[in-house]
């Protein structure tokens, strides 16, 4: 029995189902969906219903065709001699067929592309029956599978080849079933969609959802290690389990919420993104019963107390209040008459020290100066020549002088000053969620002059940030805090890093220099170069330019290359950062050019 592909199913409909039968069942599904709330399941729907209605376009063609041959064979069989010439069959060729390429006459190019497109088709069915039959196991399995089915003589043909390859960023695009998870990884090798965004994007709808799955995927291990492996286990389990236990949803939840809001192609592409609803869902249950197991105070001693108890309890409790008021009041008088006690004998004490100091002093001083009208270094000279006057503060002349000083009030830590300027490296991620901020931190600075410690003062309010500011700080090299006698010691200083999404690298650690005006091209760099996702290493700055034909609202209609940069990586990510950017900025006037020409290079200059 024949499989009925996923994008039937979705509409409803069996194999044999014409362009009108395929038109009404999507018009029927439209109206179960609210298109600005449902907008994944629209796309969804959307989706099936073009591969519905070129599934039944190319089935009736090939029966026309089918029948067209049986008619010719029939005649000549009989003898007869006016043959009828056949009508040649009109199939539309795929988006990557060269205009110029020289074509085959129609009746040979109709018996060329029909049995091509049945092969295909054959070779869709028989695949997707052994996924359902036996769901991949790993990423190795899938790709064996996806390469041995390359290698049948019906793939030979170059068309077939787009087509089927069209078929498997289809099967993806429709959401998940068991193995996708495999077979996603498998196809971006044996495809080389990872690298060549330009050839996925030309498969229409279903490959921009897998190229967008392929950036949030590279977005998601742009994390740190420990938050990236930690948010893939939890992402595995969720894969396989809707109800992971209490333990793992207080540890996991959080990070699988933030995995569903941040990359929510890509989960919808390789797990079963229901379980997530299952997760809160078991999350609220266990909240509530929590929350019913705990019996209330009130409820647990409610009418074990008789009205007797109660008074007896409050006429304790006032007499306990009353006496407790009476022995702090008597604490107090007999306190404030050994303080007086202790202030006298104190004061008898401190004057015999001061006669006896006097009397030592040498004949040439009559009277030792004033400490309160002197600068911080007379006053350290004149306790040094006059060390009798620190007797009163520092030694014990009676039973109740005093026995500490003051703590001293830490003062706010100098700006530090660099030999080394900090590297600042602008994470990622923070660039693509536009999170910027000004990170003020303190740092420990040795003799030597590095950074062994820093801690966040104030807050850029994005944990990356924060990290990103201490990773620069930690490398940079500071002018050492000197002491009295000339030696360098180590000491705290104060250090701001500014993050601003703009052209102009904001590295410094002190406050960032106001940005001159602007003129249209930094605006439009400014829109585009956040949107772009490239890590890779090249040599140089290579610059590639495209061709932009543009709407006049802005919008960008095609984005034709016009001079390679000789780097294809870099080409497809400043592609996807063109297409993810959506429309140009307008200028003062309001109004945008219908062509622009848009250079970009991986580095900033």
């Amino acid at each position: 029995m024949t499989e009925v592909p996923g994008f039937l199913l979705e509409l409803g409909l069996r194999p044999d189902a014409d362009e009108r039968a395929v038109r009404r069942a999507y018009a029927v599904e439209l109206k179960k969906i609210d298109q600005e709330t449902q907008a994944e399941r629209f796309q969804r729907l959307r989706e099936a219903y073009e591969a519905a209605l070129y599934w039944a376009r190319h089935v009736r063609e090939a029966e026309a065709a089918q029948e067209i041959q049986a008619a010719t064979a029939n005649a000549q069989t009989s003898g007869d001699v006016a043959q009828p010439q056949p009508q040649p069959v009109t199939v539309p060729a795929p988006a990557t067929h060269d205009e110029h390429a020289p074509s085959l006459p129609p009746a040979a190019d109709a018996d060329r592309t029909v049995p091509r497109h049945d092969s295909v088709r054959d070779i869709m069915v028989a695949l997707d029956t052994r996924l359902q039959e036996d769901p991949l196991q790993t990423v190795r399995e899938a790709t064996v599978l996806l390469e041995a089915t390359l290698e049948d003589p019906r793939l030979l043909d170059m068309d077939a080849r787009v087509l089927f390859e069209a078929n498997i960023a289809h099967l993806l695009a429709c959401g998940w079933r068991p193995g996708h998870e495999y077979l996603f990884e498998a196809a971006l090798v044996v495809f080389d969609w990872r690298t060549d965004s330009a050839r996925l994007l030309r498969l229409g709808q279903a490959g921009h959802v897998v190229d967008r799955a392929i950036v949030e995927q590279d977005a998601q291990a742009q994390q740190s290690p420990a938050d990236r492996d930690t948010q893939r286990q939890y992402l595995e389990l969720l894969r396989h389990t809707a109800d992971p236990g209490p333990q793992a949803l207080a540890l996991g939840l959080g990070r699988v919420m933030h995995a569903a809001h941040t990359y929510p192609t890509w989960l919808r592409l390789t797990m079963d993104t229901a379980n997530i609803e299952h997760w809160r869902e078991r999350n609220a249950d266990l909240a509530r019963s929590t929350v019913q197991n705990q019996p209330s105070m009130a409820s647990a001693h409610s009418g074990s107390i008789s009205a007797s108890q109660m008074t007896a309890w409050f006429v304790a409790f006032c007499g306990a209040v009353i006496l407790i008021f009476l022995l702090r009041t008597v604490a107090t008088s007999e306190g404030n008459q050994g303080t007086a006690t202790a202030n006298s004998a104190a004061g008898r004490a401190g004057a015999a020290a001061m006669a006896e100091a006097i009397r030592k002093l040498p004949t040439s001083q009559s009277s030792p100066p004033s400490l309160s009208g002197l600068p911080d270094s007379s006053a350290n000279d004149a306790t040094a020549r006059w060390p009798a006057l620190q007797a009163p503060a520092n030694g014990k002349t009676g039973a109740n002088a005093p026995s500490a000083q003051r703590p001293a009030v830490e003062p706010d830590p100098p700006v530090a000053q660099y030999t080394r300027q900090p590297h600042v490296a602008y994470p990622t991620m923070s660039k693509r969620l536009g999170e910027q901020g000004r990170v003020v931190l303190k740092v420990m600075v040795q003799p030597t002059g590095s950074v062994s410690d820093a801690a966040v003062l104030q807050s850029s309010g994005f944990e990356r940030l924060d990290a990103a500011a201490i990773d620069a700080v930690r490398g940079s090299q500071v002018v050492p805090m000197k002491s009295m006698n000339g030696r360098t010691v180590a000491a705290w200083y104060k250090a701001s890093i500014n993050f601003v999404l703009s052209d102009v690298a904001s590295g410094s650690a002190t406050s960032t220099r106001p940005e001159s005006k602007r003129n249209y091209g930094d605006a439009v760099t400014a829109a585009v170069r956040p949107n772009i996702l490239f890590t890779k290493e090249v040599p140089g700055n290579p610059l590639v330019e495209y061709t932009l034909d543009l709407a006049a609202d802005g919008k960008i209609l095609a984005a034709t290359l016009s001079r390679a940069s000789g780097v294809p990586e870099w080409d497809a990510a400043a592609l996807r950062a063109i297409h993810k950017t959506g429309h140009m900025p307008l200028t003062e006037q309001g109004t945008v050019p219908p062509k622009m020409v848009l250079g970009l290079r991986p580095k900033v200059q």
